[in-house]
Formats: C-alpha cells, structure tokens, sequence
C-alpha cells in the first residue's frame, strides 16, 4: 500500500495552502483584525474550518475509492487495552484542562492576575475570542481542528512518511512539520507545538486510534480560547470607567 500520484497531490496542495495562510491570508486577516473591521476575526475561522474540512474530506475519499484499511489512518478496529491508555490519557487531559479553567476563572477577579494573565496570551490576541459570537466560531474552529489536524497529520501525513522512513522517523518529522506550520504564533512557539504534536502523536501510537488524540486536541483548544475569551471580558470590564459616586 505504497502512497500514489494523488497523495503527494494532496500533500503539496496542503503545504501551497499553508504558504497562502503565512504570507497572504493570515496579515490581511491580522489587519483587518487590529483595524476592528466587524466580524474579520469570524471570517478567519470559517476560512480555516473550510479549508481544513476540504482536505480532510479528500484523504477520506481517497482512503475510500483505493479501498485502503482503516488502520493505515488509526481509524480502524483497535486492541481494547490498548485503546484504555488513550481512553485514560484523554481523561487526564480533559480534566486538567478543566481544572485550569476554573482557576484561572477564580484568578480573574483581582486586576492584577488579569493583566498577567493578559500579558502571556499576547501572542494570541489575533486568534482569539473577543465577543460571544467569535466565541462560537472558535468552539467549531476547536472542534474542526481537533478531527481535521489529527487525521492530516497524525493520520495520513504520519501514515505517507512511514512508508518511507519508519514509525519513529514519521512520529518526528510529521510533529516537526505541525510546529512549524503554526508559525503564525511566532517563532518562539513552533518548539512548543511541534512538542505538543510529539505528545498527540505518541497517544495515537500507544493508543493504536486517532480518537483519544482527537478528544484531547479539541479539550487543549476550547479550553485556550474560553480562557482567552474569559480573560479579555474580565479586561474590558476593568477597562471601563466607573460611574462617579457622590
């Protein structure tokens, strides 16, 4: 089950999307974003969550017409012991992400944990959740990224390098890619995620599915974005002035 004509199709019209984003789409958006021009954040995410959902659904035709198993993607039936460790591994994540929440929740009603908090979430200020309607769009953009990331990258792009290199060398190299790729962030982050993508990639191979992956890189997203977006509310309001008392 060697990676035909189509697959690297796939791959280059992916990575000529990602140079798009970097170089066109992403400073339009940042800019329009920082002008306040209404719903460009919103706009963002639909381009994203379409783009992602484009690709997504062409692996998915792809695996279906060359009648490829499931397994090559970690779609497929899985060992049940081996599926407990992503089952566990996703529970641990969903509720530190759930814990962290609610703290930072409590943090928010002293001014000065808010502008700290304010502080490190700079980097993602473009990104992030302003009003309850962007709030919205980023839970479907959460959720988008969590299916489409996982079987882009964990999936098919893991499965195409290990026909060439090995499961170690395809673990490595496709978290390399999905740091890099999130260079938007800045630079400084791309160790950071290509770690976080080295952490997802090792719950699909321990866990033998995508699923366990899918759950935690969706919690990992909702919760940084209703984190950013309780953070930015809790600033406006501080922000804005108090009525004069006689």
């Amino acid at each position: 089950m060697r990676p035909g004509v189509l697959d690297y199709a796939v791959v280059v019209l992916f990575l000529l999307r990602e140079i798009f984003e970097l170089r066109w789409h992403w400073p339009r958006c940042v800019q329009a974003i920082r002008a306040r021009v209404p719903g460009a954040r919103s706009r963002m995410y639909l381009a994203t969550i379409i783009a992602l959902w484009i690709f997504t659904l062409l692996v998915l035709t792809l695996w279906i017409v060359r009648a490829r198993p499931w397994s090559a993607l970690w779609l497929g039936s899985v060992v049940p012991w081996r599926l407990s460790i992503g089952v566990v591994a996703a529970a641990i994540a969903v509720a530190f992400f759930l814990v962290q929440l609610r703290k930072v929740q409590k943090a928010l009603v002293r001014p000065k944990a808010v502008a700290s908090l304010r502080k490190q979430l700079e980097f993602a200020n473009d990104l992030a959740p302003e009003t309850s309607s962007e709030r919205r769009g980023f839970w479907l953009l959460s959720i988008t990224a969590g299916v489409c990331e996982e079987i882009l990258f964990r999936g098919f792009l893991m499965w195409l390098i290990t026909e060439w290199t090995g499961l170690i060398a395809a673990v490595i190299i496709s978290s390399i890619l999905f740091g890099c790729l999130h260079i938007y962030l800045g630079a400084a982050y791309v160790p950071k995620v290509t770690i976080v993508g080295l952490m997802f990639a090792l719950v699909v191979v321990a866990s033998g599915s995508l699923w366990p992956a899918i759950v935690i890189h969706a919690a990992m997203d909702l919760s940084s974005g209703e984190i950013s977006f309780r953070v930015a509310q809790a600033s406006a309001n501080i922000s804005e002035p108090q009525p004069a008392t006689s």
